[in-house]
């Protein structure tokens, strides 16, 4: 009995040991980092950096500095933090330690917005009153970092410009960045033409990167017919003006602006030089709402919405990370309620302005991201040998990595390993590269099988010369002419030869498939078969440089409406408009001449598929011309062949064309309608028979 009291104690004492031990507990981040795949789709990736910090209240001795509807943070090389604490009235300075330095502005700024510092002159885009009276102005003081004292150095009101004041412009900046030739770049509201550059001597120069003007069809078709008429009822319409902008020291301007998007596709960030060209593609991943834009030291630029998501893009305007979100409490570390502004540190480390919260996160990069860092900085330095280990490191991060598996293809392609290059271009969707590295594998196999390509043209020239001759001295071919002469002649391989006579003959065989009675349906149905078998095969076997398929993504009843839908509401669409117009084809008739008409397709789709296996992106206008010809050529027969099947004059011909794409789209409405309100009874009748089941 004791010695199961003393067990009894001893376990005792272990389990309270255990709980009375101190937890070692995992702070995970409160959101999801996502980044992009091959497909634009927007998917879950590993942490690519931690919130570590939120500053909300500044202290000094006994003194506390809170922010008051901050608009704008700002970082020098040397980590000094600067922020534009609006609701106050001031700039406040903290060092390299995030430890109070001074606060200034209080007597000269009316609503500091933006700031910017270059060569230790803070620039400070002040908004002014919201009266007429008191515009905007740009501030200038001098911080000297010893010291620590900051002295007012000069006062900019509105730019000199007589193109300013014709226009009544009235100057309200609100986001600045200098270059280093100290030209100033100011987003002023309201501003549709651009964000304005002005010199070092407060001169206006010219507007800089305005974006695009974009109308619905209804204003353009308006815009059409009316041209320049005054009375025509269109209201003027007006660009997006920029929200903000970024300068860095290599010359490049990073504007961001506020707009409508569709599937989170845009150029709501750009990557401006000094000449107005955005070297970022028009349609990348992006958001609507970017408020501010930061460049990194590795090519890369971080983007932050108002939402609290932060983007982070390569060199060429590809995301590598999406993370943060919006916050639902009052208070959550790596989430946020109003983002105002964005820098990076020296250290790769991430500061958020929050506005509504009146705080600045800061946010550290986690190992996997410093991994990809340091191998973009490699990569963007043409380094790719030397980063091959680090995008190998990657992909254990993240297998599906494709600028990690296009940085080990450009280190396999710099090595003259052609083959592992075109494998890891071709898992990384990158076609340009996948180019280059084929055309060094395709000058190799031509170099080395020359003589053997030489020699195997010689002999096939000489046998076909030979058989040539001894078919006239010998004619040894008679017997099997005969056959296929025999063959021919047979009623359903003639019909079916009938189709190849349209490349040839076009107005014949209309004439041919429109008066004999004996052709029948399944010869259009034969070639319908055969036409859909091709456009497989393209999807399929087509050059990887020249095919946008994503062959696992394919469905193939999906791929068959596309082909059988469109020829199915042509024919009948084209059957009924011939019947109003007193057209003399027959239903058959429009069917077999619609499919004969798709012939070249049939002819010369094999053989430029054929072709885009062999030739690179230098060699692509034969692709794209031999795709041009066979669609062209389908075209102009099917143009032929109506005329003549209808016996109708080229205006009417143009009419009952016209007619017949007016009642495709009408067939196809409804036949949508219809389709709904089946669905919509299906539902019904399942509701009436769960209902009866689960509740009779």
């Amino acid at each position: 009995m004791k010695k199961v009291i003393k067990l009894v104690l001893i376990t005792s004492i272990i389990c309270a040991s255990i709980i009375m031990l101190p937890l070692a507990v995992k702070a995970d981040n409160p959101f999801i980092t996502s980044t992009v795949n091959r497909f634009g789709e927007i998917v879950e990736t590993q942490d690519a950096y931690e919130s570590i910090e939120k500053i909300k209240n500044i202290e000094f001795g006994s003194d506390v500095y809170a922010l008051n509807a901050p608009n704008d943070i700002y970082l020098d090389a040397d980590d000094y933090c600067y922020i534009a604490d609006t609701g106050n009235k001031r700039i406040i300075i903290l060092d390299q330690d995030l430890q109070y330095v001074t606060s200034f502005g209080e007597e000269q700024l009316y609503q500091p917005y933006g700031l910017f510092v270059r060569e230790n002159v803070i620039y400070v885009a002040d908004y002014g009153l919201p009266d007429d009276k008191t515009t905007g102005q740009v501030v200038l003081y001098n911080f000297d970092k010893a010291t620590k004292l900051v002295t007012l150095k000069e006062v900019r009101g509105t730019p000199d410009s007589k193109v300013l004041e014709i226009d009544n412009f009235i100057y309200r900046p609100k986001k600045i960045a200098v270059d280093t030739n100290l030209t100033m770049y100011v987003v002023c509201e309201g501003s549709y033409n651009g964000i304005l550059t002005i010199n070092d001597e407060n001169r206006f120069m010219s507007y800089f990167a305005p974006n695009n003007v974009s109308t619905d069809l209804k204003t353009k078709l308006i815009q059409f017919f009316y041209g320049e008429n005054q009375k025509a009822n269109v209201k003027d319409v007006l660009p997006t003006p920029p929200f903000n902008v970024h300068v860095d020291d290599s010359g490049y301007i990073y504007t961001v602006t506020q707009t409508i998007i569709k599937n989170d596709i845009g150029d709501t960030l750009k990557k401006v030089n000094i000449g107005g060209e955005n070297f970022y593609p028009a349609a990348m991943t992006a958001a609507g709402d970017f408020v501010a834009a930061w460049s990194g030291k590795y090519g890369n630029v971080f983007a932050a919405t108002k939402q609290g998501f932060i983007y982070e893009y390569d060199l060429e305007g590809n995301v590598l990370f999406i993370f943060g979100g919006w916050s639902q409490t009052i208070d959550q570390l790596g989430l946020f309620k109003n983002i105002m502004s964005i820098a990076v540190n020296s250290h790769d480390n991430l500061y958020v302005l929050d506005q509504n919260d009146n705080s600045i996160q800061i946010f550290r990069p986690t190992d996997f991201t410093n991994t990809v860092h340091t191998a973009l900085g490699l990569y963007n330095e043409g380094k790719y040998t030397e980063s091959k280990e680090l995008w190998e490191k990657v992909l254990v991060y993240n297998s599906m990595s494709d600028l990690a598996h296009k940085g080990i293809g450009l280190a396999h392609f710099m090595n003259g390993d052609y083959e592992e290059a075109l494998k890891e271009f071709k898992i990384a969707n990158d076609k340009k590269d996948y180019s280059e590295a084929f055309w060094e594998i395709r000058n190799v196999w031509i170099s080395n099988n020359i003589v053997v390509l030489f020699v195997s043209i010689i002999l096939l020239v000489g046998a076909i010369v030979a058989l040539t001759i001894l078919q006239k001295k010998k004619h040894i071919f008679d017997g099997v002419k005969t056959g296929f002469a025999k063959l021919k002649e047979k009623r359903p391989v003639r019909d079916c030869l009938l189709m190849f006579g349209m490349l040839r003959h076009p107005l014949d065989t209309t004439y041919y498939m429109k008066t004999d009675k004996k052709i029948h349906y399944y010869n259009g149905l034969i070639f319908l078969v055969i036409f859909f078998l091709v456009y497989i095969f393209g999807l399929t076997c087509t050059g990887f440089i020249f095919n946008n398929v994503v062959i696992e993504r394919t469905i193939l009843l999906k791929e068959a409406l596309k082909i059988i839908i469109p020829i199915v509401l042509f024919v009948v669409a084209n059957y009924l408009a011939s019947s109003l117009l007193d057209g003399e084809g027959t239903f058959k008739a429009i069917f077999l001449t619609t499919i004969a008409s798709l012939m070249p397709i049939i002819v010369l789709y094999p053989i430029i598929i054929l072709l885009s296996n062999v030739i690179t992106n230098s060699e692509g206008f034969i692709y794209y011309f031999g795709v041009v010809v066979m669609i062209g050529w389908s075209g102009v027969i099917l143009l032929v062949v109506n005329k003549e099947l209808h016996n109708y004059s080229v205006k009417r011909m143009v009419l009952n064309l016209i007619m017949t794409i007016i009642l495709m789209l009408v067939l196809l409405i409804v036949v949508i309608l219809c389709y709904l309100m089946l669905s919509q009874v299906v539902t019904f009748i399942k509701d009436i028979i769960s209902e009866v089941i689960f509740h009779g």
